[in-house]
């Protein structure tokens, strides 16, 4: 469990045995030793075994709390909304985080954080960052040019980016800036927001409309969140949920399209299957595998 964003942040674990809940351990970033982590907090958390260890690791945005419930490390750009971790920059050894920062006043703390960073999973080393002092509210990071190894990168503000090194490879981007969903045959991730289903047409910089579900809506206002996307039935893509307009149901949308290879299911990925369980903790994020 997690509580507090903009200043004290607190995550307390539990363990679930004999059918009762035993409590483990507890951070708070107020105890003395952790005030550094206190203002770090995301209004969204991912859940990976960050530092290979083979136990996981709680990332509540702008700090991680290891395994053992002590403070892992604290990037000190502080708090954001969006947050994605995985296997973002195939050359760099274990996981990397894309997460977004907000402009919370105008003070110097805030004029050194940036809108949009990268860093790493295991150290909290910040691989690139940008967009000292502005404020970035929505962010995503998926592979969805291939042209370019690994993911991409892109905020509600500027362009597309490598994931890599941050650098800007097109000013347009596409026109959604929520969830992911891997829905056709090839390994590129498509687009998730309300209740459509895009595609990023890398040649054409644009995007391409694949779905536009009717009869259903989405949750949470302008966030425009599904109930629930994951790979719920099991040949790697993902189906969507989303409860139909009376509210009086809830509807599976599966891809229609043949697969072109075979994969197996990303539930038996530790990670993926954490992320579903957390996919509506907050503001609701995508969720990524560890590969």
């Amino acid at each position: 469990m997690v509580r507090g964003w903009y200043g004290r942040t607190v995550v307390a674990a539990w363990t679930f045995t004999n059918g009762a809940l035993k409590h483990t351990w507890t951070f708070d970033s107020a105890a003395p030793g952790w005030e550094t982590y206190s203002g770090m907090g995301n209004h969204s958390v991912t859940v990976a075994d960050f530092d290979g260890d083979g136990c996981d690791e709680i990332c509540v945005g702008a700090m991680t709390v290891d395994h053992d419930g002590k403070g892992l490390f604290t990037t000190g750009l502080r708090h954001g909304d969006a947050l994605h971790a995985g296997r973002f920059i195939p050359s760099r050894q274990g996981m990397q985080v894309f997460g977004v920062h907000e402009n919370e006043g105008d003070n110097e703390i805030v004029k050194r954080t940036p809108a949009v960073a990268m860093f790493d999973g295991a150290t909290g080393e910040i691989i690139w960052q940008d967009g000292l002092g502005q404020d970035a509210g929505r962010g995503v990071a998926a592979d969805i040019d291939p042209r370019y190894d690994g993911a991409e990168c892109w905020c509600n503000i500027g362009g597309l980016r490598r994931g890599d090194t941050g650098e800007i490879i097109c000013n347009r981007k596409p026109d959604s800036c929520n969830f992911t969903i891997y829905w056709d045959a090839d390994p590129l991730a498509e687009l998730l927001d309300h209740v459509s289903i895009s595609k990023w047409n890398w040649n054409a910089e644009s995007t391409d409309l694949l779905l536009k579900a009717e009869g259903v809506v989405s949750n949470n206002g302008t966030k425009g969140n599904p109930c629930l996307s994951g790979d719920i039935l099991g040949d790697w893509r993902e189906e969507v949920i989303w409860a139909s307009e009376d509210q009086t149901e809830l509807r599976i949308y599966s891809t229609t399209i043949p697969a072109v290879d075979r994969r197996a299911t990303w539930m038996n990925d530790r990670q993926y299957r954490l992320a579903i369980a957390w996919q509506n903790v907050a503001y609701n994020q995508p969720p990524h595998p560890s590969f």
